[in-house]
């Protein structure tokens, strides 16, 4: 159940921000999309919801590490894990912190300086797809050796195909009731929301594909963009069930 004391229509405009927003980053748009995020999370606090404030401010520096940018990444989660902190989620905030000291390790002068000149080029430009390129050219022992380096940092992910495939038997349950609501039967829409607001605490991101694809969306390219290979097998899920 949605929490009585936030103002639904603030908290309405700061999710179509942040929607519009994650379209404006997959168009190389950040910094429109960075201005709509920070307008976002000053509606979250005057709803109320301070919850999204710091979930959506670090999920913007998720995604950012996503994208090859986790030099961008580190304020914003340094800023959730404050505010993560002040809403008394401990938990929450200590694994934002880390994964913003973890970006700094990893991105420093140095580090960055060893890189070969393609993938130190990739890693400036933010283009993941120049980055993977560059380290597929390289001998598979110096491939490995930096692949694991930035995916401690959490700019490439090491998640495997039986990792995602694992998360997708574990929620089986969930994906089938969210697939049910899709097909118009509200009746356990509330349980279902519920469920994703636990499960966007512990760091998982179908919460948003999940409210598109409720609306319609259909599109697996679009709804998965930006997630992670985890998060990615969850809603393509879905959209098997609803196929």
């Amino acid at each position: 159940m949605s929490n009585p004391n936030i103002n639904p229509k603030l908290k309405a405009e700061a999710d179509a921000m942040i929607a519009r927003g994650r379209t404006l980053v997959e168009q190389g748009r950040l910094p429109e999309a960075t201005d709509l995020l920070n307008q976002a999370v000053k509606r979250y606090w005057a709803a109320g919801d301070f919850y999204s404030a710091a979930a959506q401010t670090g999920n913007y520096g998720w995604l950012l590490r996503r994208l090859g940018r986790a030099d961008l990444a580190r304020p914003y989660l340094e800023h959730a894990a404050q505010i993560f902190d002040d809403i008394g989620l401990a938990d929450f905030a200590e694994r934002h912190r880390f994964a913003a000291n973890d970006v700094a390790s990893v991105l420093e002068p140095d580090f960055l300086a060893s890189l070969p000149p393609a993938v130190r080029g990739a890693l400036e430009r933010g283009d993941g797809a120049g980055l993977q390129a560059a380290l597929d050219a390289l001998p598979i022992a110096e491939q490995q050796l930096i692949f694991e380096q930035l995916s401690a940092a959490g700019v490439v992910s090491d998640v495997s195909e039986e990792q995602a495939e694992a998360a997708v038997q574990q929620f089986e349950p969930l994906l089938q009731a969210i697939a049910t609501v899709a097909r118009g039967d509200d009746s356990e829409r509330a349980d279902v929301e519920q469920a994703l607001e636990d499960l966007e605490r512990k760091g998982w991101q179908i919460r948003q594909p999940v409210l598109k694809i409720w609306q319609g969306a259909r599109n697996r390219g679009a709804l998965t963009a930006q997630l992670d290979p985890s998060d990615a097998a969850l809603v393509a899920r879905i959209l098997a069930i609803l196929d």
